[in-house]
């Protein structure tokens, strides 16, 4: 049975059983954000992607955490320097089906309306971008949020605010630097500023099956990112949500993958003191986090937001197993090995430090970070748990919608 709007707003809002209210949206842990099934009373005509449709504002909105990500070191002062300096950035999120195609509506405060313009290179607009799996399911693990990884690519939505109004881009992806345009099925996207709230909201519509994914599924990962133009930010330097989950309800949840991902989201159950002890003494010499910056800038991924984005699970798999997911090195070209002799061009090589990975004897890529599987379960746990916390925020925190 599908379930109108008005429905799904009393049940999000009654009291949980025991009459207890329901706990805020940054407290319920890996809960799926439910998808509005829509009938025809509830929307005159089939789903639009229009960020000024009455729909938006009775659908429960489900808040979450997006953490500035940097891919990429510009050669622009101003815009390291800002990004940088940015904090966490709560986005509300909401969704809706028609049983055809599925809409995603992402608002998030701004103070400023920035749009790009197509004659400006130095003028850069405030966006918003939707993330999929190409493939998911019981047995397939998550792709790495950034943009997807070689085994398992990701679809992406792209939706920036310009002078004409909104430039709407399809891609695949499957790590830095591999950003495909594609044609994906004719996903529609829209941008909308409400000056009085200042603040935007991105609409994305897609198919529920296009050509390169089905999303007709009961659970369905995704993630989000937005653009601040007036901090120049453009490209991989963007915040970024962790993978998510959207409850199809008028598609029934595969059991099996659902056990799967309560697994890989579920909280660390260690002691985050001892982990942050542990961790300042097995994970500093590469990664900065926190107060400890001693590691070289790009010599391994930075740690701050990792809380916010990376699952429990695939925290724990990096620090066992470190190759299971390969992530890209952002732009290694920036860092040169002037002790090494010029090529043919009198380029200097790269300096292979600030390359993540190094080739295997049958050519695969073999993560540099070592393997910390003989640790003690319970040291691993205890860094998990600590890990878990960088980037992540006091509900509430950061601009609000």
């Amino acid at each position: 049975m599908r379930v109108p709007v008005a429905a799904l707003l009393a049940l999000a809002l009654a009291p949980a059983a025991g009459g207890d209210a329901p706990s805020p949206p940054a407290a319920r842990g890996p809960e799926p954000l439910l998808v509005a099934d829509v009938e025809a009373r509830d929307v005159p005509g089939p789903l639009a992607a229009d960020p000024a449709a009455p729909l938006w504002d009775a659908i429960p909105a489900r808040e979450v955490t997006a953490v500035p990500q940097r891919t990429v070191r510009l050669a622009d002062r101003d815009a390291n320097e800002a990004l940088a300096a940015a904090g966490p950035r709560l986005l509300a999120v909401r969704a809706a089906c028609d049983g055809r195609d599925l809409a995603i509506a992402v608002d998030w405060g701004d103070p400023t309306e920035d749009r790009s313009a197509p004659d400006a290179t130095d003028a850069f607009g405030d966006a918003a971008a939707l993330e999929v799996p190409l493939r998911f399911g019981a047995g397939l693990r998550l792709p790495y949020v950034g943009m997807g990884d070689d085994a398992m690519p990701v679809a992406l939505y792209l939706a920036r605010a310009s002078a004409a109004g909104t430039t709407g881009r399809e891609a695949v992806a499957a790590g830095f630097g591999s950003l495909t345009r594609a044609d994906l099925g004719g996903a529609k996207v829209a941008m909308r500023r409400d000056a009085a709230r200042k603040a935007w909201r991105a609409v994305f519509l897609r198919p529920l099956e296009a050509r390169a994914s089905d999303l007709r599924r009961g659970l369905v990962p995704f993630a989000l990112a937005v653009w601040d133009g007036a901090r120049r930010e453009r490209g991989g330097n963007k915040a970024l949500t962790g993978w998510k989950l959207l409850r199809l309800p008028r598609f029934p949840a595969d059991a099996g993958y659902a056990a799967e991902l309560q697994r890989v989201r579920a909280p660390a159950g260690g002691d985050a003191a001892r982990g942050k002890a542990l961790a300042e003494g097995v994970c500093a010499a590469c990664h900065a986090f926190a107060e400890r910056r001693a590691a070289p800038p790009g010599v391994a991924p930075g740690l701050d937001g990792i809380g916010a984005i990376a699952t429990p699970g695939y925290l724990r798999e990096s620090l066992v197993d470190p190759s299971a997911v390969i992530v890209p090195s952002p732009n290694p070209n920036q860092h040169q090995d002037r002790s090494a002799r010029p090529g043919v061009s009198g380029a200097y090589p790269n300096d292979e430090r600030f390359v993540w990975w190094r080739r295997g004897e049958s050519g695969e890529r073999i993560s540099k970070m070592p393997s910390f599987g003989a640790l003690p379960a319970g040291d691993l746990d205890a860094i998990v748990a600590y890990l878990v916390t960088l980037g992540v925020e006091a509900p509430g925190a950061g601009r609000k919608p």
